[in-house]
């Protein structure tokens, strides 16, 4: 049935290029073949090497173009996730999910919760809201790598939106005073607000500030669990 189905959306897109006078058909149907044959969530970098991997050498923004044109005609879905490039997923009519992103490996979970969508409908019914689309990602970390965690670890490691305990200082009394002064101490409770490149930005009772890693790596922490044993986010 698959194969049926992208047979016709290959005569789709393909009808749909002439009619919009879109040049190097052949090439973008190529690219379309191999968006068809993956159900991944894919950058349109990935996709580049991915097909110069399969002998298809194409111009980076060729690929991108393409990967939009997927998008506008329908066979795509555009997907911005935090912390990377847009991704892109077949776009199967009449279907939707919602997903689950992984801010430990970049694992991308799909999932649909009939539970979650009546209670978006009974939400926009009492607001008089008439919905037409809507996407729900939820980050946070896969069992593969809350099993790799250790029970306590470095505030340098912890991911954007863990709350977290504050355990032991190993920097001795200078970072104690450090610490001190931004009003982190043994047993206070933190949130992660940011952990890109520099310095790391944490909520610590109502304050936001700024760590450096150096800093963050000296103070060990452990997961504020929600009392069923799992990581509180």
């Amino acid at each position: 049935m698959s194969q049926v189905l992208h047979q016709e959306e290959r005569r789709q897109f393909e009808r749909l290029l002439h009619q919009q006078r879109v040049d190097r058909v052949a090439e973008r149907l190529k690219v379309l073949e191999a968006f068809l044959a993956s159900e991944e969530h894919v950058s349109a970098e990935d996709w580049q090497r991915l097909l110069a991997q399969a002998g298809m050498e194409l111009e980076p923004d060729f690929v991108a173009q393409t990967l939009e044109l997927l998008t506008r005609f329908g066979l795509a879905v555009r997907r911005d996730f935090e912390g990377g490039p847009p991704r892109y997923e077949h776009h199967h009519l009449g279907e939707h999910h919602d997903h689950l992103i992984c801010t430990g490996c970049g694992a991308i979970c799909e999932f649909f919760d009939p539970e979650l969508e009546a209670l978006q409908q009974k939400v926009t019914k009492a607001q008089g809201f008439h919905p037409l689309r809507h996407m729900l990602h939820i980050y946070g970390l896969c069992q593969n790598c809350l099993g790799k965690r250790q029970p306590t670890l470095p505030l340098a490691l912890a991911a954007p939106g863990e709350r977290l305990r504050v355990e032991r200082l190993a920097g001795g009394q200078n970072l104690s005073g450090q610490m001190q002064d931004l009003g982190i101490g043994l047993g206070c409770e933190l949130e992660v607000i940011s952990a890109g490149g520099g310095a790391m930005v944490i909520a610590v009772k109502g304050c936001r500030v700024a760590l450096g890693r150096g800093a963050a790596q000296k103070v060990l922490v452990s997961h504020v669990n929600n009392g069923n044993g799992q990581p509180r986010g």
